[in-house]
């Protein structure tokens, strides 16, 4: 390996991008100072490397914590576009089918100078957290899911799709990890639904998916009793303290750690009759009470069953991540059917000023006994959605905190440290800038994309823009359909209304479609009155601060308005494109797929007609090339192109696929939508 020292390391990262983009006989040509061996090295951790990993089950996200270590080495400051940190995610089931890709998120990271804390001392590292929402495979409670989980990390160079081993991209520069992880199970059994009656709501439900399971119930005769009632039976039941005895001697948990909760209240009541009780509980398992209440007494931030390694913020989504272990198989009050225990992370901001700690909330995820564990443990993210905009400066002032985590089992940490079970991290996060005046509506995201990055005039992308989410590059110039979604500052209580102009016809109109929030918000929509007046829900219940949703429907140039009832605004320029995609082929088979003998050359023609086209491929796999064959590749719409084919002498029948691509941004979240076209030819002898 090519070692460099931190002078040539520094040249390394302003000559990478050259690397990347002119490719290797490129670069040899123009005489680039850093030696081109050092560029096919993996891995140089120098600038950048990755924390903890862990996977949030309520919010089914996997989670990286990313150490920026410099000062310099990102591409410019906070005013500038900077750079991008990325993390590709493969999840192992060890079923025997090897890694599975799960998609690549990251963030947006510059050059951010060196400061020092109110203890004096260097606010570096700082601690990013990317989190990637996925699928997985989920179980019934009866069987554990205990995947492994890597992490690739690459700085400015998007990790290759299926590359778990890395033996295809670049990677120069970045990390890897691997961490196992646990996937909470399903805890009912559909069939047993029947029983519970409600089969009749979840037909309902599924027949009318814009109609909440609730709303349901609330208009069908005892619908509410029944949905209850359901809700009982598949709550796990917490297990019992002789349950807990009888399980634990194996694996000799101590008694002060399952019999916690009953102990806590043993100190806390002033009832004699109830602390007798308790004492009976123990000693009937043959546990002397006294015992038990001198251990329970005596521990002060054990880390023996789990403990917390990171803490860092989301910068593009603003929440903050606590990342712990579970070192143990046992000592989490049950297994996977029943209720287990919490694991509960309390985080705190200092203020840059007075120096205070502010408490920014508490959130838990549940943990259970399993039947084993990997020896490195079981890797959990606690994730608590903050709202950072009273904490934003300007990009000339870079807003760099301290924060400070606290790990407690079973009980919410009551203060900022830790007490009998749990331990205490502390790392420093940066914010991202505002550009904001504080003055009326603010729209950050429309259609999925910064209004930073809508050029104003044209309603299209500019060079260089980016997903909000998961930082995904997209091309220039890309229009929007589908659903577009609007993100931004809110004012939580007040009202807005969002009006639409389209500046082709004229024509203006209120929106009043509901704005659907996170699945796991207890929030389900934000809806507007009869006036087409929203109101800001509360952000513990708008994590993902949206503003609107709604389908336009229309190829026109539109200005989205964002009103205040004190008559501010805030407006943006969108240029749509819902247009239908276009693409045609047919070859000489006279209507007939076994017209052809093996040997005999396909003639055909192709027609692509795409608004906004990004690319189109013309591929197939009856030819004599072994997998699948490019006949045509363009950028351009094209119209009766020829194209002729060769078929193969060993082979039965194979495809002749076409794909035109649209650069259209759809739904807000893609820009992938494509029309495929595809004939299957037969060969015979």
């Amino acid at each position: 390996m090519v070692k460099l020292d931190d002078k040539q390391l520094m040249l390394a990262r302003q000559e990478f991008h050259s690397f990347v983009t002119l490719g290797e006989k490129a670069f040899t040509k123009l005489k680039f100072k850093t030696d081109f061996k050092f560029f096919k090295s993996k891995g140089n951790s120098s600038f950048e490397e990755l924390g903890c990993v862990g996977y949030n089950s309520t919010f089914k996200e996997l989670t990286a914590t990313i150490r920026i270590k410099k000062t310099n080495g990102y591409s410019g400051n906070l005013c500038t576009n900077g750079s991008f940190e990325y993390v590709r995610f493969y999840l192992d089931y060890e079923d025997g089918n090897g890694w599975q890709d799960m998609g690549y998120t990251g963030f947006n990271v510059h050059d951010i100078p060196t400061g020092k804390d109110c203890d004096g001392k260097n606010e570096k590292p700082i601690d990013y957290v990317v989190r990637l929402k996925i699928n997985p495979k989920r179980y019934f409670c009866t069987k554990e899911n205990l995947p492994k989980v890597r992490a690739i990390l690459s700085w400015n160079s998007i990790p290759t799709p299926n590359d778990p081993n890395q033996n295809v991209g670049t990677y120069t520069w970045g990390d890897v990890k691997d961490e196992y992880i646990q996937i909470s199970p399903f805890k009912f059994i559909f069939p047993d639904f029947p029983k519970l009656d409600i089969g009749f709501l979840l037909e309902k439900a599924i027949s009318n998916p814009s109609i909440s399971l609730n709303q349901i119930a609330q208009n069908e005769i005892g619908g509410i009793d029944f949905l209850n009632k359901a809700i009982k039976e598949i709550t796990p039941s917490p297990s019992s303290f002789k349950e807990l005895a009888i399980n634990y001697k194996k694996n000799k948990v101590e008694p002060h750690r399952f019999g916690f909760s009953l102990l806590q209240k043993a100190i806390q009541t002033n009832d004699l009759k109830l602390k007798q009780n308790i004492a009976d509980i123990f000693e009937a398992q043959k546990y002397p009470f006294l015992d038990s209440l001198v251990n329970f007494h005596k521990m002060k931030c054990n880390t023996d069953y789990e403990e917390l390694y990171c803490v860092g913020a989301d910068y593009h989504q603003e929440a903050l991540v606590g990342t712990f272990k579970i070192k143990k198989s046992s000592g989490y009050s049950g297994g996977l059917c029943k209720k287990g225990s919490k694991e509960y992370v309390s985080f705190y901001i200092q203020e840059e000023n007075s120096c205070d700690w502010k408490h920014a909330g508490t959130s838990f995820v549940e943990v259970h006994d399993l039947n084993s564990i990997p020896s490195n443990g079981l890797s959990y993210a606690v994730t608590l959605p903050y709202n950072f905009s009273k904490l934003k400066k300007k990009c000339t002032d870079p807003q760099v905190l301290k924060v400070r985590a606290v790990l407690s089992w079973n009980t919410p940490p009551t203060s900022m440290n830790c007490s009998h079970y749990g331990n205490v991290v502390e790392s420093y996060i940066q914010i991202s800038p505002t550009t904001y005046s504080g003055v009326g509506p603010h729209m950050k995201i429309v259609g999925g994309i910064y209004t930073s990055q809508i050029n104003a005039l044209t309603g299209l992308t500019i060079p260089g823009a980016y997903f909000a989410q998961g930082v995904h590059p997209v091309k220039d110039d890309c229009p929007f359909g589908g659903l577009i979604t609007i993100q931004g500052d809110t004012f939580p209580g007040q009202k807005y209304k969002v009006k639409v102009t389209n500046l082709v016809s004229g024509i203006s109109y209120y929106v009043n479609d509901d704005v659907i929030l996170d699945t796991y918000s207890a929030f389900p929509a934000i809806i507007a009155n009869s006036s087409y007046e929203y109101t800001y829900p509360p952000h513990a219940f708008n994590t993902g601060n949206y503003i609107a949703q709604f389908k336009p429907g229309t190829n026109d140039m539109l200005l989205i308005t964002i009103e205040h009832l004190d008559g501010t605004f805030d407006s943006q320029v969108i240029k749509m494109d819902n247009s239908t995609l276009h693409a045609t082929m047919t070859i000489d088979d006279s209507g007939n797929c076994t017209h052809y003998t093996k040997g005999d050359t396909i003639h055909g023609e192709y027609t692509v007609d795409v608004d906004y086209l990004d690319n189109f491929i013309l591929t197939t796999t009856v030819d004599s090339t072994i997998g699948t064959n490019t006949i045509a590749y363009g950028s351009n719409n094209v119209s009766g192109m020829d194209f002729s084919i060769i078929t193969a002498t060993d082979k039965n029948c194979g495809n002749i696929h076409l794909r035109a691509y649209a650069k259209t941004i759809w739904d807000s979240r893609t820009n992938n939508r494509y029309i495929p076209v595809n004939i299957t030819v037969c060969l015979k002898d």
